[in-house]
């Protein structure tokens, strides 16, 4: 007789163990030390098949404002919004820490903005938002739930006088978020809902013991791992402060590894690719009933908890299993059968829904599952099948396949048998064959799936209740069986598009200021467009300051150009235009760069000059030329005598026609090729200013 898993109730968990009669003494006695609790025929034996899952929390994307919200946990993959546990704005900037998990959670994978994934500086880290329009306008700080985490540092820093170090949210996954000051025409585009602009966040769940894993302590959170298997979290939620509380010696472990594996394996898709028979991805509240959560849960895996004649508590299902046990029509003695369906239970069209990540994690309906014989005889009889936390199209159609096979067996009924039936306790299957005339050729033949068990109380016998299951109903050939994904969500087409303005030049323009000082302004110009609704935003910022140091630039009377100054003499600058249409704004167009230069007249070169050798340094002189303009000269010094290859060695300072004497200390030996370059007073000069080369010998 098998000893793994016996067929009572899980009564702890649908709460009607109270209705459950344990067999006497007398019993026991007879069947060994295995405790048979007994189940009144009929009754239901499976988990989720007690009560059918409710319909998921639409809030659990939401962030909610909640003085106390209910307390949310999660397994695998999921999007989840939260309860904002703090609330405030504070020097132009809006603050929130918004509780994801009240658990500690492996990660998240992505942030969303209104239903937009968006990059961040420090990616699962979070950091600021690089994607447009929001960038570096909103911050992520994320905090996993570990029981020793810190206080918030960003919350610490903006509000010490009443956040510390103390309010550290152990075991608690929060993120905060901050919502940065932006300029008044960009407010609608980064805030388009203000303070409420929705953030949700792509999480990683629960950290789980891997049942038995020698890399793990079942009772070290710290060694536990992220997983999507069903198993595995099913027996965390029997295990967990937060679920059923079961200490580990109340669970058949050997059962969960077995359906551990089971949901491991591969299962090949009609696109070549792989996936794994079973997982399970989503959240529950803690003021849900735990069979309703236990319900879902096992959904994802056609998953079945009972208690074995042990008590520990199993699971079973997920896979056919061929029967080693057969009862035939010599050890019934009565019954009672149905062939298919009464008919107020049958239907013929099962419609399905799953959770499709591509669909942001929102609920999806699947291709039904049809009898199309049976809707063409008598029409369409529908049902559901909600499978809240199954995250895949392919999953969700195996999981109908085995349900509508469940649902409309080819036989089921009930049979009083001698005690041989004593044999199928633990079994998943066993073989039923019966012919009430004693024929040959029996009237039913099949691989049944018990649901109900029932030892006489004067142990004359047992009771047996069945419906028939096949190994096809968890066959899949996806080549032939697998339906089409539904069709995902794509972005709306921008209403608004606004191409960057083309052919954009920019060119110095040198004034004369005050009759006798020469400054420069830049000039910007841009091809005209089409529309007539658009308006251009040209910007400059000096050369390498950050994306905030663009300043606008006044647009002159035609449009299409753009003026700013006078620039500061010698600096270097970048400018760049766009489109604004209605408030909202176009792409920018490329840089482009200018040299501030007032005086773009290079001055005459130095004269006299020479350079001599050294031990261990270099000396040169040269006087600058009789030029008014003249402001310094540049001593380029290299190895070769091409002047390309040449660096800065110095910049000396003075007026026309001053004499120059520089000595170089701390010169490596070698030869050295040096060049002078005489620079107007805008820094300019050229090829005409420049002497050289000077060669020179360092021992």
């Amino acid at each position: 007789m098998a000893e793994v898993i016996g067929f009572a109730i899980l009564e702890a968990v649908t709460g009607v163990g109270a209705g459950l009669g344990g067999v006497g003494a007398t019993t026991a006695s007879v069947i060994g030390s295995a405790a048979i609790l007994t189940v009144s025929v009929g009754g239901q034996l499976l988990l989720n098949e007690l009560l059918q899952p409710q319909q998921r929390n639409q809030s659990q994307q939401s962030v909610l404002n909640q003085a106390m919200g209910p307390r949310t946990l999660g397994y695998g993959r999921f999007m989840a919004g939260g309860t904002r546990a703090f609330f405030d704005a504070r020097n132009g900037s809006l603050y929130q820490a918004i509780v994801i998990c009240a658990r500690r959670i492996d990660g998240i994978e992505k942030y969303l903005i209104g239903d937009k994934y968006v990059e961040t500086t420090l990616g699962e880290n979070g950091g600021l938002t690089l994607t447009a329009p929001y960038d570096r306008s909103i911050a992520f700080e994320p905090h996993l739930g570990t029981d020793d985490q810190a206080a918030s540092p960003m919350l610490l820093g903006a509000y010490s006088d009443i956040w510390t170090a103390a309010h550290q949210l152990k075991g608690i996954a929060y993120c905060v978020v901050l919502f940065a000051p932006v300029k008044p025409k960009f407010q609608q585009s980064v805030y388009p809902q203000s303070y409420a602009t929705p953030i949700r966040f792509l999480v990683r769940g629960a950290r789980i013991w891997d049942l038995g894993a020698s890399s793990q302590n079942p009772d070290d959170e710290a060694t536990w791992s992220f997983s999507e298997n069903p198993a595995r979290c099913i027996a965390d939620y029997l295990r967990h402060r937060d679920g059923m509380r079961f200490p580990r010696s109340r669970l058949d472990l050997a059962s969960f590894q077995d359906m551990r594996d089971v949901c491991d394996e591969t299962v090949a898709r009609k696109d070549s690719t792989t996936e794994p028979r079973y997982r399970l991805g989503g959240t529950y509240q803690l003021t849900e009933a735990p069979k309703d959560v236990l319900a879902r849960m096992c959904a994802t895996c056609d998953g079945q908890l009972v208690k074995g004649p042990t008590g520990l508590i199993g699971i079973r299902g997920g896979r056919f299993t061929s029967p080693t046990v057969n009862i035939s029509t010599k050890n019934i003695r009565t019954a009672s059968l149905t062939q298919g369906n009464d008919r107020l239970d049958a239907y013929n069209n099962l419609k399905v829904s799953y959770t499709e990540p591509g669909a942001y994690y929102q609920p999806t309906e699947l291709t039904a599952r049809q009898d199309t014989a049976s809707i063409n005889k008598v029409g369409q009889i529908d049902s559901s099948l909600d499978l809240i936390m199954v995250p895949s199209w392919t999953q969700a159609a195996r999981l109908a396949k085995i349900r509508f096979a469940k649902d409309n067996p080819a036989w089921k009924g009930t049979i009083s048998t001698d005690l041989a039936a004593l044999d199928a306790l633990g079994e998943d299957t066993i073989h039923l064959a019966y012919d009430p005339l004693g024929e040959d050729d029996p009237m039913l033949d099949e691989n049944v799936s018990l649901n109900g068990f029932t030892l006489h109380a004067d142990l004359s016998g047992c009771d047996l209740s069945f419906a028939s299951i096949s190994s096809e109903a968890y066959a899949w050939d996806a080549a032939t069986e697998e339906p089409p994904r539904p069709a995902l969500p794509t972005q709306p087409a921008a209403v608004n598009v606004i191409a960057a303005p083309e052919n954009v030049t920019i060119t110095p323009s040198r004034r004369t200021v005050a009759g006798e000082t020469t400054q420069v302004w830049g000039v910007l110009t841009w091809d005209a467009v089409a529309r007539t609704d658009v308006l251009p935003e040209p910007e400059y910022r000096v050369t390498g300051s950050g994306d905030d140091a663009w300043q606008p630039m006044t647009t002159r009377i035609d449009g299409l150009s753009a003026e700013i100054g006078p620039l500061v003499d010698g600096e270097t600058y970048d400018f760049r235009v766009g489109w604004n249409a209605g408030g909202t704004d176009g792409a920018k167009s490329n840089i482009v760069t200018l040299a501030a230069i007032a005086d773009a007249t290079a001055p005459g070169p130095v004269t006299g000059f020479v350079a001599n050798n050294g031990t261990g340094q270099y000396a040169y002189a040269f006087i600058a030329p009789n030029s008014a303009n003249f402001g310094s000269a540049q001593v380029l010094v290299g190895t070769t005598t091409n002047i390309g290859d040449a660096t800065l060695k110095r910049t000396l300072y003075g007026g026309a026609s001053q004499a120059f004497d520089k000595t170089e200390p701390g010169i490596a030996p070698g030869t050295y090729r040096i060049w002078v370059k005489a620079l107007n007073k805008s820094g300019y000069g050229d090829s005409s200013s420049t002497v050289g080369p000077m060669t020179v010998t360092v021992t």
